[in-house]
């Protein structure tokens, strides 16, 4: 792996999301900004999906067979390469959860709700998980379904934990990094290089348009993707030169 390829998929990934983070800068609020009960709210939702519990098992099966194809068989290659892959992602996941529970920060919806007086912040992060579920539930009972739809009202149940960081966007950056580098390496289409790098990228702004991020939690989110998903690429990358 050289260190332009390095250097280009890190340009890839980071800056797009970094122009989130101008935006808030200069006072642009990512959320409330969909009318939430339509198309593109839902496209939104369906990027999350996509490294969700379910979600996030075809993706990378996809994304697997769609690159080891691309490598001479070897014996051990696919033990070597699910090891770096899940070792990116298992680090990536501990660094979310501890971090999360250092920073505290509260997330845009229950922010954006206690300004409409139906939860108090404080009190509901004082809560155990299960608590702020049922507080949360009844809060957003009081809230059409015309300005917040019934998936997302469900969606945000889900989500009763911190905002710092983004779970689902550290998921995507390092899935998009560790795959991204594997494919440039192998000189695969720019085209497909940038899709993924796409898809990455609009799953930390579905984050920001739906209310359960901040745009410095997916900046950081992506930093942190990145460099676990290019360590998982760059141990199988070393192990596959090795075999040579």
């Amino acid at each position: 792996m050289t260190l332009k390829l390095f250097l280009g998929v890190l340009a890839l990934l980071v800056l797009p999301v970094a122009i989130a983070s101008l935006g808030y800068h200069w006072h642009w609020h990512w959320f409330p900004l969909l009318d939430l009960d339509e198309l593109p709210a839902l496209l939104a939702y369906g990027l999350t999906l996509s490294v969700g519990e379910t979600g996030i098992l075809i993706t990378l099966v996809l994304l697997s067979a769609l690159t080891l194809h691309r490598w001479r068989r070897r014996p051990g290659q696919f033990l070597v390469f699910f090891l770096c892959l899940m070792t990116a992602l298992g680090g990536a996941f501990v660094t979310k959860t501890l971090a999360k529970q250092y920073f505290k920060e509260p997330r845009p919806y229950v922010l954006w709700l206690e300004e409409q007086g139906k939860i108090d912040s404080s009190s509901f992060y004082a809560q155990r998980e299960a608590i702020r579920e049922q507080w949360l539930a009844e809060g957003l009972s009081r809230v059409s379904e015309q300005q917040i739809p019934r998936w997302l009202k469900l969606h945000w149940q889900e989500e009763v934990n911190y905002s710092f960081p983004s779970g689902h966007s550290i998921a995507a950056m390092t899935i998009a990094a560790f795959f991204c580098l594997l494919l440039a390496y192998r000189r695969a289409s720019p085209w497909l290089v940038t899709a993924l790098a796409g898809w990455a990228v609009a799953v930390c702004y579905s984050r920001l348009l739906l209310g359960l991020h901040w745009p410095a939690d997916i900046l950081a989110s992506s930093l942190l993707g990145f460099l676990f998903g290019a360590l998982g690429a760059w141990g199988f990358i070393r192990w596959d030169r090795r075999k040579l």
